[in-house]
């Protein structure tokens, strides 16, 4: 599990966004629900770009970018002198070949930040990405105990004069509760640390590029499965089995949020 601190490609933040073609808006929107899809660019070897630029110089370390059909996406940063390649970074892919990871080798402050590409993994389509995301990790949690996600779901049920229930859905989220115990690792404890003391939002990737040994998955723990979260409520904090000179036993409540 890996949670990443503010993505400050949000379009709420200012700045300006500038795409080849289409609404480059929807790349930014922080909503997977609406995608940037390019017009016009669909023949292979027809180049799109989107540019964002900040507001002001933001720190990013790590870059992801969900559900899109282009096959060949390259990254260009302003640091302060003009756009030039991201260098010095692993790129890890889903296994479909629609979702980026990128991990830089170290924290870069950018002014400004552009994807580019040409190919569809099916060819000759409509370019497109639902997401691009850019932040800083908090840090990664390799021992988890229990993980109970649930898909919330907000309706508005009223019931009929027959006996049935009339429902109308109106949107729906999910929620976690993760359970920790800190005495596995001192690393997983400094994260958690954080977490406790934290008040931002922050996003939590929960499969961390684990595809190669999960052996099925579904939603929220598959490759592009990244939430927007806030700690919601109170934490829960005992001693493992309420003994002093042992560890701690953490419970975290995180609810996805707009």
């Amino acid at each position: 599990m890996r949670i990443f601190d503010t993505n400050w490609l949000f379009e709420n933040f200012g700045g300006t966004i500038i795409a080849s073609s289409g609404t480059g808006q929807f790349a930014f929107d922080e909503d997977s629900q609406f995608d940037w899809v390019s017009a016009g660019e669909a023949t292979d070897g027809d180049a799109i770009f989107l540019t964002r630029t900040l507001e002001s110089t933001s720190p990013i370390d790590s870059i992801f970018i969900k559900e899109t059909n282009i096959n060949n996406i390259t990254i260009e940063v302003d640091v302060g002198a003009g756009f030039v390649a991201l260098s010095d970074f692993t790129l890890t892919k889903s296994d479909d070949g629609m979702n980026y990871y990128y991990r830089l080798g170290s924290s870069i402050n950018i002014d400004a930040i552009k994807l580019i590409g040409s190919n569809t993994i099916t060819a000759n389509e409509e370019k497109t990405v639902a997401q691009f995301l850019a932040f800083e990790e908090l840090g990664q949690i390799k021992n988890i105990d229990t993980i109970d996600a649930k898909i919330k779901r907000v309706q508005k049920v009223s019931k009929l004069n027959s006996g049935k229930k009339d429902i109308i859905n109106k949107g729906r989220y999910f929620e976690f509760v993760l359970g920790f115990k800190t005495h596995y690792r001192s690393a997983d404890n400094a994260i958690i640390e954080t977490l406790l003391d934290r008040d931002d939002a922050m996003w939590l990737w929960i499969n961390d590029d684990m595809e190669n040994v999960q052996l099925m998955s579904q939603q929220p723990f598959r490759f592009q499965d990244i939430y927007k979260v806030s700690i919601e409520k109170d934490n829960g904090v005992k001693y493992t089995n309420n003994l002093f000179f042992s560890g701690m036993d953490i419970k975290l409540k995180l609810t996805e949020v707009a």
